[in-house]
């Protein structure tokens, strides 16, 4: 039985949280960004040296650059002058799912009836909005319920207007509630977050997480080389650790859900490989200036 609780309603000019165009960042250079602040326990890190340890992992400075460039016009980090150059802070979802990944996650809430809606209707001619509009829900952790409704375990309404940009000439957004049993519910969330295939990512890091430390008793020094190891050791692990909404009761999980067990071992393989890339980051950001 499904049951729609309608809550508010408004047309797409009032929903924008900023005019212009807005278009998240994509691709996989984005997540080395996060990553770089993780190893470096820092919310904010200088320009000079976020573009030399981009340059560690495989960039060039000029793409590397760019890629800063992007993230900033899309709000995933802010920028504040210093000198001739300028400091990054995360910012937007980019921030929040930093202090997810450092402090962890709170315990779910039980299963209380509901999903938190956007249900949309956007027309074929305002398809790059429609786009954009399922990109920031992705950053917001929206799931797809199916065509038009996005669903989310907790009210994220804000976070979502905080990515997206200026409105199409035509088209309305709803927020709501979908109403459903644990049973129906548990059945939506599989399909919504593509539980099943998280199942077998998830595993696929364990293992892989586990046996490199087994293999490597002893880790690398300090070094550039030992930091794009680093970084291709956990590989997705950490974004794909965020893929499960934070709210999601245990009561819609698979039995034996793997996240509890990935995140011992990206432990496990921070404390064992992290303090010499740790070292070598807080040089670099030392060298800066910083």
């Amino acid at each position: 039985m499904l049951t729609i609780v309608s809550e508010s309603a408004t047309d797409l000019q009032s929903l924008t949280g900023r005019q212009g165009s807005a278009s998240v960042s994509r691709g996989a250079n984005v997540s080395l960004v996060p990553f770089l602040y993780g190893v470096a326990g820092r919310e904010e890190l200088p320009g000079v040296a976020l573009v030399r340890l981009l340059a560690d992992l495989g960039l060039t400075p000029a793409a590397a650059r760019s890629l800063i460039a992007r993230m900033r016009r899309d709000g995933l980090i802010a920028a504040t002058p210093r000198g001739r150059g300028a400091d990054y802070r995360l910012a937007g979802t980019f921030l929040e799912s930093f202090r997810q990944v450092r402090h962890g996650r709170p315990e779910p809430p039980a299963w209380d009836g509901f999903f938190h809606a956007v249900f949309y209707t956007v027309p074929e001619a305002r398809r790059a909005y429609r786009d954009r509009l399922r990109r920031a829900a992705s950053l917001a952790r929206y799931g797809l319920m199916q065509p038009g409704v996005l669903i989310s375990p907790a009210d994220r309404r804000d976070h979502l207007l905080a990515e997206l940009g200026g409105p199409p000439e035509e088209g309305t957004v709803y927020f709501g509630r979908v109403e459903l049993p644990t049973a129906d519910a548990a059945e939506v969330a599989h399909r919504a977050w593509e539980l099943a295939e998280l199942d077998r990512r998830y595993r696929e890091h364990t293992a892989r997480l586990t046996a490199a430390v087994a293999a490597q008793p002893v880790p690398p020094g300090p070094g550039a080389a030992a930091l794009a190891a680093y970084a291709r050791l956990f590989g997705g692990s950490l974004t794909d650790t965020l893929r499960t909404p934070p709210g999601l009761p245990p009561e819609l999980l698979p039995d034996d859900w793997p996240l509890p067990a990935l995140l011992a071992a990206v432990g496990r393989t921070y404390a064992h490989f992290g303090p010499p890339v740790i070292a070598y980051v807080e040089g670099v950001i030392s060298e800066s200036g910083a």
